[in-house]
């Protein structure tokens, strides 16, 4: 892989936007239920980097949070509702982002991208990429 260059993020209507510094260590494609629900889709794409590597410039007096459940914290801009970072208290030095919002390409490295809580998912949708899937996370 090339040397990463720092990608830059936002949420739709510009209000809020954030900068990732480093490669992303893993990707992954959420289909619990919570993530399909609060991005009301089959499944909701994250990538995660050090918590010090994602950097809120922009408006980040605009981002509301929602606890999903009592150990992850969903922020997202209060002005148009776009998802955009999760805080999960069990991995307290990495943060989750929504690489869909990205101006760029998320750099994870090769192997780390998979399907999580895949006996989750709706049953009408078959996986048919290849990653590999995992019953949790």
């Amino acid at each position: 892989m090339s040397e990463f260059v720092p990608i830059t993020g936002r949420c739709q209507c510009g209000a809020v936007e954030y900068r990732v510094d480093a490669p992303a260590i893993e990707l992954y494609h959420c289909h619990c239920s919570i993530c399909r629900r609060v991005h009301g889709a089959l499944f909701a794409t994250y990538a995660t980097v050090p918590r010090d590597k994602l950097v809120v410039f922009k408006g980040a007096e605009n981002l509301s949070t929602y606890g999903s459940s009592s150990v992850v914290r969903r922020h997202f801009c209060r002005t148009c509702g776009c998802h955009l970072i999760l805080d999960d208290d069990r991995w307290p030095e990495r943060r989750w982002y929504t690489p869909g919002t990205c101006d760029g390409h998320p750099g994870h490295p090769p192997g780390s991208e998979k399907h999580i809580f895949v006996g989750s998912k709706v049953p009408w949708y078959r996986i048919a990429d290849g990653l590999p899937e995992h019953e949790r996370f």
